[in-house]
């Protein structure tokens, strides 16, 4: 790393507006593709960004769960992450983004990440999703037809067990046996995120909940997540819940330079590889299915140079800390509260230690409360 985390906070800020909502920024880790280098080596690149986000008043950083493939394999176990750059923190948020649920006994999810809680003083969330690839789930192959509803039941039961109650589960011999999970954590209550693509029931679901939710551009654009944030919101009222309290967290690939060639120079390739793995992950776990599993070479290629020229154009925080002003705009115009900015997409980790000193400038351009006319 070229520059010490301490001089990466003496930059200077933009000049602030005078009137403006005020965006959350964290960092998210997602995939890490790279085969040029080490796990060792990618482990202490989380630290890094951790350390950053830590010291420049960013909220939270997001680890996700992923097996057996390539595109995020990395991240086996997101307790095990959170607990090993713990200690390294003061002031940053552990979420998940997330667990999934159906691979685990709830009680199991509540011990890792009470640890966690304690361990860190209180600052821990967790994000929750139902699993999507088949080969997970050798973990628990009776729950792959109904993981979503497993996954809807579990988060309440995990928030029950959270918040000490004692619960009965199934035990050996038919038995059924009563438990209160400890180490009892700090936070009476855990802050719940659903993870969610495109569907807009799951985020009227969420609503009706009142959990936060987590999402990204994904097959979808700013104007049609507006309007499943507003979905989202309305559940939430007529729930009870109040509709503006609710999170919606956003996922947005990442690298800010001092301009935009020297961000292009920097994501060609390993961007395009980053959306191939991607592409290669749901394919083999049988995501994608039918016509689209079946393109041809020069299909699959032309697929891949739309999905990077749309994410570029339309669907990241690329380029520099003014240009990526117009963004962060548009994404609190779709009504979002919350950047988690995506780091790992395959970009070379020099460069992406480079672009902290801009991202920072970005996050604190955004960071003072909104300000009346």
């Amino acid at each position: 790393m070229s520059q010490s985390i301490e001089e990466l906070l003496g930059v200077d800020t933009l000049p602030k507006p005078s009137r403006r909502q005020n965006m959350r920024f964290s960092c998210l880790f997602f995939s890490d593709v790279r085969t040029d280098i080490s796990y060792a080596e990618k482990y202490r690149f989380l630290g890094d960004v951790t350390r950053f986000a830590d010291q420049t008043g960013f909220e939270a950083v997001y680890f996700p769960e992923r097996h057996f493939h390539e595109f995020g394999s990395v991240f086996a176990n997101p307790a095990i992450a959170a607990a090993h750059l713990i200690p390294q923190t003061q002031n940053i948020r552990f979420r998940t983004a997330g667990v999934t649920i159906p691979l685990h006994h709830p009680a199991e999810i509540v011990e890792w990440w009470a640890m966690n809680d304690v361990l860190s003083g209180g600052r821990v969330d967790l994000g929750f999703g139902s699993g999507w690839a088949k080969g997970d789930f050798i973990y628990a192959p009776e729950n792959f037809e109904d993981r979503r509803k497993i996954c809807s039941d579990g988060i309440e039961t995990i928030k029950r067990l959270w918040r000490g109650e004692t619960l009965a589960f199934p035990g050996p011999g038919g038995d059924v046996v009563d438990i209160t999970v400890y180490p009892r954590p700090i936070q009476s209550d855990l802050a719940v995120w659903l993870l969610i693509t495109q569907n807009e029931d799951a985020f009227i679901h969420a609503g009706k909940m009142g959990y936060n939710v987590f999402t990204m551009l994904y097959g979808t654009n700013l104007e049609n997540l507006s309007q499943k944030i507003a979905l989202y919101r309305k559940a939430r009222q007529e729930a009870g819940h109040d509709p503006v309290s609710g999170r919606v967290t956003l996922t947005l690939h990442t690298l800010l330079l001092d301009t935009m060639d020297s961000v292009l120079a920097a994501i060609e390739v390993p961007f395009r590889q980053y959306i191939q793995s991607s592409l290669n992950a749901h394919v083999n776990a049988g995501a994608v299915t039918g016509a689209s599993a079946d393109l041809s070479d020069a299909d699959r290629a032309k697929v891949l140079d739309y999905a990077y020229q749309r994410y570029v154009r339309t669907g990241a925080l690329f380029g520099t800390p003014d240009t990526a002003k117009d963004m962060v705009d548009e994404v609190i115009a779709a009504d979002v509260d919350e950047i988690a900015c995506l780091m790992d997409f395959g970009a070379d980790y020099d460069i992406v230690r480079h672009g902290f000193t801009h991202l920072a400038q970005l996050a604190q351009h955004y960071s003072s409360p909104l300000l009346t006319p």
